[in-house]
């Protein structure tokens, strides 16, 4: 069913909720255009049912309204099926006020029963189904109308197995017992890209930052939050108001005179003395803040040698441990997460994500074990395999 009038969105209601009261399961996929606005325009939704019922609801030619779907996405009763899905919650997020809920990712589910962290839909699909899809219109303009079968095409068939892989990827993670740690991870990682950060803290998110002292990323948050409001009043993306690397040339130098900014290197063609002028305000305001009032950029504290060999054995743990489960090593700690350990290491947190919840369970008691001279690694010739061995 192609969707983009009233009769149709009513129809759409009638087909979906028949079928959700047989199997409440709603496969979804979204189709954005994020380069050429401030926030991305949503163009297509895609949704599908377990008895094989596919429809796409044309966004733009509703004039943005999703009318049964709005609730569907919200319904704690109807499970969300959904591939990869951090920027179509972000998107969802946006436009219904809140998250879709519950979701359930595949590609998390599938790291969870084997697979790569970033395995992408075609390649599980083929993988678990034993179907090949194409990726001709994986880049294609969505703002197109009409869709052309092609287009179609691709968009029904990122909905057509989620079912599939739903069913087959909930009886391996039932067998192996993760059904738990997945839902889990589902929660944190979806519900992470949804939250929005304030303008004041939007220089976070400026790269090359870290040469800045404190006075410089008092004028980058100034900065940012100036690119911020010109995006908006503009609609377009931030970084195609002015990129970040002027932004971090303007903050390092304090450069408070608007000639000043419009000859750096970095600076845009286009800028204009009007920008200019408003960019050199905004800087002193930033160098007006005091010292106290400054941020503090996130750093991690530096390594000395021991500390390195330290974040090393650590890392040996966490991939001893997931050759042993079968699971990404990234998916139980990341790099930061073990070099804070190796950093912090007379001091550790053992109240943190690592030695809590599933990852407590799956590397937590070895890593403190570890850090605290009770855990040894060493190679077993006999098996030919590395080990770990706790200290009685």
């Amino acid at each position: 069913m192609y969707v983009a009038d009233a009769e149709s969105l009513r129809a759409l209601a009638d087909r979906l909720q028949t079928a959700l009261a047989v199997d409440p399961r709603l496969a979804f996929d979204t189709e954005f255009i994020r380069e050429r606005t401030y926030k991305p325009v949503l163009e297509i939704i895609q949704v599908s049912t377990a008895d094989g019922f596919i429809a796409i609801i044309d966004v733009p030619a509703l004039k943005g309204e999703l009318g049964v779907l709005r609730n569907l996405f919200v319904d704690a009763d109807v499970i969300k099926i959904l591939h990869a899905g951090g920027q179509d919650m972000e998107i969802l997020a946006a436009r219904l006020g809140e998250p879709p809920a519950p979701v359930y990712d595949t590609q998390v589910a599938a790291a969870f029963a084997g697979y790569s962290l970033q395995t992408g839909y075609g390649a599980l699909v083929q993988a678990l189904l034993g179907v090949r899809l194409a990726k001709d219109e994986g880049f294609a303009d969505w703002s197109r109308r009409p869709l052309t079968p092609a287009m179609r095409d691709y968009a029904e068939n990122d909905v057509r197995y989620l079912h599939a892989l739903h069913d087959k990827l909930s009886a391996i993670l039932a067998k192996r017992g993760r059904t738990g740690w997945a839902s889990d991870q589902m929660s944190r990682s979806l519900l992470a890209g949804t939250e929005e950060l304030p303008a004041d803290e939007l220089w976070r998110k400026v790269g090359g930052k870290n040469v800045l002292d404190g006075r410089g990323l008092a004028v980058l948050r100034e900065l940012a939050a100036w690119r911020d409001v010109e995006a908006q009043r503009r609609d377009k993306p931030r970084r195609s108001v002015v990129k970040d690397d002027f932004l971090i040339e303007i903050a390092r130098r304090a450069a408070t005179d608007p000639h000043t900014i419009q000859t750096l290197r970095s600076a845009p063609p286009n800028l204009g003395e009007k920008n200019a002028q408003s960019l050199a305000e905004v800087v002193l305001k930033g160098v007006a803040v005091s010292p106290d009032d400054r941020p503090q950029a996130d750093q991690m504290q530096p390594l000395d040698e021991q500390g390195s060999v330290l974040q090393e054995m650590l890392n040996t743990v966490v991939r001893l441990r997931a050759v042993e489960e079968n699971l990404p090593p990234s998916l139980l700690a990341s790099t930061d997460d073990l070099r804070t350990l190796a950093a912090e290491r007379a001091r550790p947190n053992f109240e943190g994500a690592l030695f809590s919840g599933w990852r407590g369970e799956l590397v937590g008691r070895p890593l403190r074990e570890l850090l605290e001279g009770r855990l040894s690694i060493g190679y077993d010739p006999k098996r030919r395999r590395v080990v770990l061995e706790t200290k009685t």
